[in-house]
């Protein structure tokens, strides 16, 4: 992340050789005694400038040296840039190692076991947005991926049987009212087919790419805007659940998580739009805006997106 910059200086009676490095270039000087016709001179006149060329050439090296350093701490993340880095680090190593589940050969268990913790680390880079974001838009944004996907854990949680809490009962409840379809019941298998680890092996596949790919794209330069960084490491993050969700899609069973997939690939699309629009990025030509109607919004998840998405804007 940081540049680092060194400078030598040697100088001999008439061979001077200053190497400063700079961006990557080294920018050499020598004065030779073979190729220096005024050492031909007089001797008062050779040390004189002898004398001189390695007074200009350390100069020029400390000159060079001290605006190496100059940029090299206007590169260097800020105090709050930092912290922010260091919690997006925090919340993708837990979300890494909370991802690898052993497979159990049910892909619908599976997608929940992967997709809920990361959705957590989701939840968690969003929350570093809100504490030294600066961005108005973002933030808005931020606040409605913490809701959205807390909703969709607990829905995802209740689809597939597990226990809730109190709180998460109600998150999945405010999902099942704003989703499309008929609320959640007790889930019953598409069919009978057993679990298995081979015909499961395409699904883990495709997981496995989508994690590999989104983890090489959030591995990012910091710029020095925290609002940057944090659209350009979740658009990635974002991408993943969406491939993840698609891959559900492919081979799930469960009919109340594919819906839920549907849910996410929907979210995460038009959110990804929203983040390149706030900070002022094009979208790519085949994304619509996200002004654009969506089918079969969920009204009443009171977020910039959804808002935005019925053409109220920023």
């Amino acid at each position: 992340m940081t540049r680092h910059f060194s400078t030598s200086l040697s100088a001999a009676l008439f061979n001077v050789n200053v190497s400063p490095i700079l961006e990557g270039e080294t920018m050499r000087f020598k004065w030779l005694d073979s190729k220096a016709p005024i050492l031909k001179s007089r001797k008062e006149l050779v040390t004189s400038l002898v004398a001189a060329a390695v007074v200009t050439a350390a100069g020029f090296a400390i000159g060079s040296a001290s605006l190496a350093s100059a940029q090299d701490l206007s590169q260097r993340p800020s105090a709050a840039e930092a912290a922010f880095l260091k919690e997006n680090d925090a919340a993708m190593a837990k979300m890494t190692n909370d991802m690898a589940a052993k497979p159990t050969g049910d892909v619908d268990h599976d997608f929940v076991a992967m997709m809920a913790p990361h959705h957590q680390g989701a939840i968690d880079m969003s929350e570093a947005e809100l504490r030294y974001g600066h961005n108005e838009q973002l933030i808005r944004i931020a606040q409605d991926i913490v809701v959205g996907e807390l909703q969709e854990i607990a829905a995802m949680r209740a689809a597939s049987g597990e226990k809730l809490t109190p709180t998460e009962a109600t998150l999945a409840a405010n999902f099942a009212g704003t989703a499309a379809g008929p609320g959640f019941s007790s889930p019953v298998p598409a069919d009978n087919v057993p679990p298995s680890l081979k015909t499961e092996r395409p699904f883990l596949a495709e997981n496995a790419a989508a994690m590999t790919k989104m983890m090489n794209d959030m591995t990012i330069k910091p710029t020095g805007n925290i609002d940057r960084d944090f659209v350009a490491m979740m658009v990635p993050h974002h991408q993943g659940a969406i491939d993840m969700a698609q891959a559900e899609l492919r081979y799930g069973r469960e009919a109340q998580l594919r819906r839920i997939a549907q849910e996410i690939i929907v979210d995460q699309i038009q959110q990804i739009s929203l983040m390149r629009l706030a900070v002022g990025e094009p979208l790519p030509p085949s994304v619509s805006s996200p002004t654009d109607p969506l089918p079969q919004p969920r009204v009443g998840r009171g977020s910039a997106a959804t808002s935005t998405a019925q053409g109220g804007g920023f």
